[in-house]
């Protein structure tokens, strides 16, 4: 029986296939420097490889994503795997490119492995998604769920929530928009006159606080005193 040549390619050595991928392959330290990373990342960073070593990759993250990317890193040194994270760069040209991750930490090896996708073209001016037809998979989101009463977060985690709790997220999520606090309180089945609004406001911290010890990202709960809050992240709701 003849048998098939599994060798690679004259001039391709093995290692040389991950530079044909379009997402980086990215191994950093302990401390986040760069120790190994494909050839994609000069598509998507700017720098090449060779630049990129000994590089600490928070020093490209953009400000404004730093201390929840910080948060990200955190779960994933704690063991957890992050299938799906997303945050913004600062190129070599200066110019800001959006990244959605997934990584990994070796314990054994002390490294984290982690494969960047360049997603900037998802997103429009607003930073709005553009038609869904045109993603190859639909983006992870927060969801809410009725049965059982769970909140889902984009990267994973699940958070079991009171009657009371899910009530609150039910309406804020409901929108796009800014939610009164009457439309919150009348939800519950309260008088709006008679209900003590620090009641709603402990209610929010707690949601938060619930939230950030699953050791899921910050609850995307936005405040407007005497107004109302916003849900200002992709979310959907199971019925």
């Amino acid at each position: 029986m003849k048998q098939h040549d599994t060798a690679a390619p004259a001039g391709l050595p093995p290692e040389g296939y991950k530079d044909l991928l379009l997402d980086a392959i990215c191994v950093v330290d302990a401390n986040g420097n760069v120790v190994n990373i494909s050839g994609a990342c000069e598509r998507i960073f700017g720098y090449t490889p060779a630049e990129m070593i000994g590089k600490n990759m928070l020093d490209l993250v953009h400000p404004d994503d730093l201390e929840r990317t910080l948060q990200s890193i955190a779960r994933v040194m704690d063991g957890y795997l992050q299938s799906y994270f997303e945050n913004r760069y600062v190129r070599k040209d200066g110019d800001t490119v959006s990244i959605s991750w997934s990584a990994a930490w070796s314990e054994e090896h002390q490294v984290r492995v982690a494969v960047a996708r360049d997603i900037t073209q998802r997103h429009t001016d607003d930073n709005a998604l553009v038609v869904r037809q045109l993603l190859p998979l639909a983006l992870p989101c927060w969801r809410l769920s009725a049965s059982p009463r769970m909140l889902f977060t984009p990267d994973g985690v699940r958070i079991t929530l009171s009657a009371q709790d899910h009530a609150v997220l039910l309406v804020i999520m409901s929108t796009d928009g800014v939610i009164t606090r009457r439309a919150i309180v009348e939800a519950l089945g309260e008088d709006f006159l008679d209900y003590d609004q620090r009641r709603l406001d402990t209610q929010i911290r707690r949601l938060r606080r619930k939230v950030q010890q699953a050791g899921a990202q910050p609850l995307p709960i936005s405040t407007l005193r005497a107004v109302g809050f916003r849900f200002y992240e992709k979310a959907t709701i199971s019925r």
